[in-house]
């Protein structure tokens, strides 16, 4: 049982810690210059198949989810307009086999863009070619390529929310 001394010292530093908890806001509290955004359709320079339309997909719901901006399907409608242009996608041998050195059991497959943003009222860019990479770990114990078709919607959802944060976010 807590003694009454002991009740009024926890309620008092209780009545303390409140007035400065009512202002705490959750996430950036910068302002954006921008309300609506237009998302160009995804430039591929990376020869990686089929790629666009999963990327295009994430990174609009990556922005649809978090809520701070208004997508909108025509430039002239939008503020400001974000372009990505997909520049690189490579594997690196991670790991070996443990019976035949010369096959690979693990790769690390990374993808790199490039994401510009332009304010359409003034026609500047708010920032150029900012790069965001992706890097996943694959495993490759059933078939190469069948992995890496299965990695590809994981680095889209990483590539997305980082190029979210790069655009949302205090720059």
């Amino acid at each position: 049982m807590i003694g009454p001394r002991l009740s009024s010292v926890l309620l008092c530093a209780l009545l303390a810690l409140l007035p400065g908890c009512q202002s705490y806001r959750l996430g950036t509290s910068a302002q954006l210059s921008f309300r609506s955004l237009y998302i160009a359709p995804i430039t591929m320079r990376a020869l990686l198949p089929q790629a666009q339309p999963i990327l295009s997909t994430h990174v609009r719901e990556a922005f649809a989810r978090d809520g701070r901006v208004t997508l909108v399907n025509d430039a002239g409608q939008a503020e400001a307009t974000l372009q990505i242009l997909v520049r690189d996608y490579h594997r690196e041998v991670a790991t070996v086999r443990p019976g035949d050195t010369g096959l690979a059991r693990k790769f690390q497959v990374t993808l790199t863009a490039e994401a510009t943003l332009i304010d359409n009222r003034t026609g500047q860019p708010l920032f150029e070619s900012r790069p965001i990479v992706s890097t996943r770990d694959v495993f490759t114990d059933r078939g190469q390529q069948q992995a890496e078709y299965q990695i590809l919607p994981l680095l889209a959802q990483d590539l997305a929310q980082k190029t979210a944060h790069a655009v949302l976010d205090t720059w």
